[in-house]
């Protein structure tokens, strides 16, 4: 599902339910792939007030990128 964010950092997100996989469009046109992302981190990343900040502090650097 990919999904547009109201964001500083992030554009948008997609993500692979089946395969856990998490992309990230990042407003300096940068991607960021993370595997075996759960689907509770996803849904926290888009509802949160600042998905930056939840980007930085749950999912950079906790997660195997690819």
């Amino acid at each position: 599902m990919e999904t547009r964010l109201q964001s500083k950092l992030i554009e948008a997100i997609d993500y692979k339910r089946e395969t856990r996989h998490l992309t990230l469009y990042l407003t300096n046109g940068q991607r960021r792939h993370y595997e075996d992302v759960p689907e509770g981190i996803v849904v926290g990343l888009t509802a949160a007030s600042s998905p930056g900040d939840f980007y930085m502090s749950q999912i950079r650097g906790r997660f195997r990128t690819t």
